[in-house]
This record gives C-alpha cells, sequence and structure tokens, in this order.
C-alpha cells in the first residue's frame, strides 16, 4: 500500500487501514510523502524518541514534525513540553489530549497524523473511545487548514471502532476490512 498527499486532496480526513507487519514501512511512508507539509503527530503508539530514531534512520526530515506523545510521560515522568514535542501524562487521558490537539490545530498545520486509533480501546471503553475520535475527525473537518491522517491496525478486536471511523471520515486506503 502507498500513499501520497493526493489521497487528501480531496478529503479533509483520511483513515489508513493497515497490517500490523506494515505499520513501521507505512508511517514511514507517510512521513516522506507530507515532505514541506507542516505535520502534527500524535502518537500515543511509540515514544515520540522512538518515531524521531526511525525517520532519522531512513533519512525522514523531520524540519516541520512536531509531536504530542501520549506514551513517554507514563514511562519515563518527562515534563509538559520539549523542543519539538508536547508530552500528554498519559494515552488515556482523553481530556488534556483532546485540549492538546485543538491548541495544536489553531496553528493551522498542513496535517495532523493519529497514530493510533486502535490503541484507544486499551485505555478507555468503547463509548468513550467513539465519542473521542468523531469529536476529533469533526474538528479536523471544521479546521481551516489542517487535514488529518487516522492510523488504524487491522485488527478483527477493533472491527466494530475502524467500522465507525470508516463511516465519519471522508476516505479509507488500505485493505478492506
Amino acid at each position: 500500500m502507498t500513499f501520497s498527499f493526493k489521497d487528501l486532496e480531496k478529503s479533509k480526513s483520511v483513515l489508513l487501514l493497515m497490517d500490523a507487519a506494515e505499520y513501521q514501512k507505512i508511517t514511514v511512508d507517510v512521513i516522506k510523502n507530507l515532505v514541506n507539509k507542516t505535520v502534527c503527530y500524535v502518537t500515543l503508539n511509540r515514544t515520540q524518541d522512538s518515531l524521531r530514531e526511525i525517520f532519522e534512520d531512513r533519512k525522514v526530515s523531520l524540519t516541520d514534525v512536531v509531536f504530542i506523545d501520549g506514551i513517554t510521560s507514563s514511562i519515563k515522568g518527562v515534563g509538559k513540553e520539549e523542543k519539538g514535542c508536547y508530552f500528554i501524562s498519559s494515552p488515556g487521558a482523553f481530556t488534556e489530549l483532546s485540549l492538546a490537539i485543538s491548541k495544536f490545530l489553531r496553528h493551522n498545520f498542513d496535517v495532523l497524523i493519529f497514530d493510533s486509533i486502535t490503541n484507544l480501546s486499551t485505555y478507555r471503553d468503547k463509548a468513550v473511545v467513539e465519542q473521542f475520535l468523531l469529536k476529533l475527525i469533526n474538528e479536523i473537518g471544521l479546521s481551516k487548514k489542517t487535514k488529518g491522517i487516522f492510523y488504524a491496525l487491522n485488527l478483527d478486536s477493533e472491527k466494530n471502532l475502524i467500522k465507525m471511523a470508516t463511516s465519519h471520515v471522508e476516505k479509507v486506503v488500505g485493505p478492506k476490512f
């Protein structure tokens, strides 16, 4: 599966559905295709340090990328901000995460990447996850400039969440579920 910014040209929100074995390759390909675009990368899957290492090893420029990291603070108790990264206390802190994303959306990034919706159910119950995700998709839809890419692992255990997200984003890229 390949992704290009053209997948976003006519859509405000894209669900990028992938198999777990393809995750690292696809995340690198997406960032490479967003060169010269400002990106807010929300990570609930890996620490921003881990992502930076992966991207830098593959010669991906992160000059225009800012991270919202929901993992690092729960591992090593990092402060609120660091150059190029804003930390939230935990991946399950949906209110804190929502406020951080709203703050960054006001900066008119070209793209917000949400990595990944299928991690959300680990931290909160289904109804809260769906409400959070719908609010985020709608907020991106109402933003002046920012387009959203939502990663989702193609997991049977997350079939209902993926179907719900599929019905609210404007485009789905990846294998059929």
